[in-house]
């Protein structure tokens, strides 16, 4: 099975348990982009700050990572500023349910990665990686599936080690989307941000979940 580099603009989108489990390799990935050029929604602002958060005693709390500048550029955002990143990242945000399925990629890698994505009132959360648990709940798919779901969920490839994925369709995201609004898809604990278009103010203390599936702030 391919394995691919951990990219590495995600260790400073991921925190608390989240990043451990990144820095092992457990992303989903294809060799090459499934989510076409022209594709993507921009739910988010034009130009934005992204502060990282990591799980506290009562809820999320600021980490002392440094933020992140975006930019929208066309249907796609952008950063340059990444710690280790040479050149720029380009995140892709397809509607998929009430959630987004996330792309990114690096202008100098072939290889896209993706993740899900929620964002209401300044709150991004993202879940980029799956868990021990994802493995079991695609085979459970695989078996209760039509035969063209089926079909899509074959070029679905789980590392052994790592729960890893490698995506080789877009059938196959797409599926792996529909797994995932529908609360089928296990992942690991989201990574959490709040997005300010002004870099000079004061982001909130802390963020508190909302339901099962949102994070706002309080």
């Amino acid at each position: 099975m391919a394995r691919f580099p951990l990219p590495r603009w995600l260790a400073p989108l991921t925190f608390g348990l989240c990043a451990v489990l990144l820095v092992a390799g457990c992303t989903i990935t294809s060799q090459r982009p499934l989510i076409a050029a022209r594709e993507g929604v921009t739910p988010l602002p034009d130009a934005f700050v992204l502060f990282p958060y990591e799980k506290g005693p009562d809820g999320y709390v600021r980490t002392a990572d440094a933020a992140a500048d975006f930019t929208r550029v066309g249907n796609h955002y952008e950063s340059a500023n990444l710690p280790d990143l040479k050149g720029s990242l380009a995140l892709q945000l397809v509607p998929a349910g009430d959630a987004f399925l996330l792309g990114a990629r690096e202008p100098t890698s072939p290889a896209m990665t993706y993740g899900f994505a929620r964002y209401e009132d300044g709150v991004l959360t993202l879940w980029l990686s799956p868990d021990g648990d994802t493995a079991a709940a695609l085979a459970r798919a695989r078996h209760g599936a039509m035969p063209k779901e089926t079909k899509a969920l074959a070029s679905v490839v789980i590392h052994p080690r790592t729960d890893a994925i490698t995506v080789r369709s877009r059938a196959a995201l797409d599926a792996l989307a529909d797994l995932f609004t529908a609360g089928r898809l296990p992942m690991s604990p989201p990574s959490v941000a709040y997005l300010s278009e002004d870099r000079n103010a004061t982001p909130p203390s802390r963020l508190v979940p909302s339901g099962t599936e949102w994070i706002k702030v309080p």
